[in-house]
């Protein structure tokens, strides 16, 4: 199922594969996070960066996600690469 999501997401000009991360969108770091219970460990992954990522779900399961639990730091997209939710970063 990775295999087939990630192949969805790096269809969007904005994705870009990596091997530090699962993926980069817009330059800050994407963890995908296909079912609830890896939420936990997903942010955790952010950590590494303060929180500052984005999270990769499928569209589908979105109801699951109750995107005001989740960090404000973090964003949200889908497998096509659509922002669902803009993360907070700073400005420099």
């Amino acid at each position: 199922m990775t295999d087939k999501f990630k192949e969805l997401l790096s269809k969007s000009e904005k994705i870009s594969l990596d091997t530090s991360w699962d993926a980069t969108y817009e330059d800050l770091p994407v963890v995908f996070v296909l079912d609830v219970k890896d939420l936990e460990s997903g942010l955790e992954k952010l950590e590494e960066v303060k929180g500052y990522g984005y999270i990769a779900t499928w569209r589908k399961n979105l109801f699951a996600f109750n995107t005001k639990l989740i960090s404000k730091r973090c964003g949200l997209i889908d497998e096509n690469g659509g922002l669902l939710k803009a993360p907070r970063v700073p400005k420099i």
